[in-house]
């Protein structure tokens, strides 16, 4: 980020599932994020993005007058689609960051380029980089070898007593899809995408049955030890 010619080009490899949604929010208010805009109001800072002629912004948000190669459709899809009601439901998920300060996701990915949670860089390092480029890129552990997913279906099962048909039904409320959810990321290698399509939901169940479990292991000294002894007895090599 910065002026034209302020710097060298970075880029970053970004968790979609995870931070693409946080990262398009915080590029696109970049625009109307300036000094001189301090005193002005969320309808007028609105106004100026909507209009602002170098953003992308515009086209995600209204069909007319776009440009033909602004490749809209894989980030629409977790609004609902290119349709009139993803794209309004998108412009107010970015507007929503007009009234306050949002943090930079992209600090996330200082130092190593890569903007996502400590399972899934240690994914990437591992499946992509070589010895010599992980040495070179620090914050990052080596991650286990992935686990089969069916092992790890089968030891939620044998810990909870909960049946896959059971944790992965409709209206299901206890702690085994989350569980298995979040084993299925951090150990099986596989997206939330993937894992919607193994469990029977949609990617966005995923990742707030990942959230939920995560924030219930932290209150929960019961379910924190359910995991690590999952971890432990079944899943480490």
């Amino acid at each position: 980020m910065g002026h034209l010619f302020q710097g060298r080009y970075k880029s970053f490899l970004i968790d979609a599932d995870n931070y693409l949604m946080e990262v398009s929010r915080y590029v696109h208010l970049n625009p109307i994020r300036i000094k001189k805009n301090e005193s002005l109001s969320a309808k007028e800072l609105q106004k100026q993005l909507c209009d602002f002629p170098w953003s992308s912004y515009p086209d995600y948000i209204r069909k007319k007058d776009r440009y033909p190669w602004v490749k809209r459709e894989a980030l629409l899809t977790y609004f609902g689609g290119d349709s009139s009601q993803g794209r309004s439901v998108y412009a107010r998920f970015v507007e929503s960051g007009l009234s306050g300060d949002i943090p930079n996701p992209l600090a996330k990915g200082k130092g190593h380029g890569i903007i996502g949670d400590g399972s899934f860089i240690e994914k990437i390092t591992d499946r992509f980089l070589t010895s010599k480029s992980k040495r070179e890129v620090p914050a990052v552990k080596r991650i286990e070898k992935h686990i089969n997913p069916g092992r790890i279906i089968k030891a939620v099962v044998s810990e909870t007593g909960t049946p896959q048909s059971v944790f992965c039904a409709r209206g299901y409320r206890g702690v085994a899809r989350g569980l298995a959810m979040e084993l299925l990321y951090r150990h099986g290698g596989l997206t939330q995408r993937e894992i919607g399509d193994l469990t029977g939901v949609d990617y966005s169940t995923v990742s707030v049955a990942r959230k939920q479990f995560r924030t219930l292991a932290d209150q929960d000294e019961e379910l924190k030890t359910l995991l690590a002894r999952i971890q432990e007895g079944y899943l480490k090599e």
